[in-house]
C-alpha cells in the first residue's frame, strides 16, 4: 500500500461520521476553515459541488480528494 493509499484510508476513517452529501458548514468543520474560505473553495471549483438554487451539496469524496491533492502538491 502506497503513501497516497494510506492517506486516503486515514481520511475516510477520520470523516466516517459525516454524511456522503455535505453542507458548506460541514465542509468548513472538516477543513477547519472559515465560512468565507469554504464558500470560496466551492465557488472557484477547488472543491467540486452541486448547487441547487441557493443550496450547495458537496460529495464527501470531493473533500477527501481536495485534501489528498493538497498533500501531493506540497511534496513536489
Amino acid at each position: 500500500m502506497g503513501r497516497e493509499d494510506k492517506n486516503l484510508t486515514r481520511y475516510r476513517a477520520m470523516f466516517r461520521g459525516y454524511p456522503d452529501a455535505l453542507t458548506p458548514e460541514q465542509v468548513r468543520q472538516m477543513l477547519g476553515v472559515g465560512q468565507r474560505t469554504a464558500y470560496r473553495l466551492l465557488r472557484t471549483g477547488a472543491i467540486p459541488s452541486v448547487r441547487m438554487g441557493r443550496i450547495y451539496r458537496i460529495p464527501k469524496t470531493a473533500v477527501i480528494d481536495y485534501l489528498c491533492a493538497g498533500e501531493n502538491a506540497e511534496k513536489t
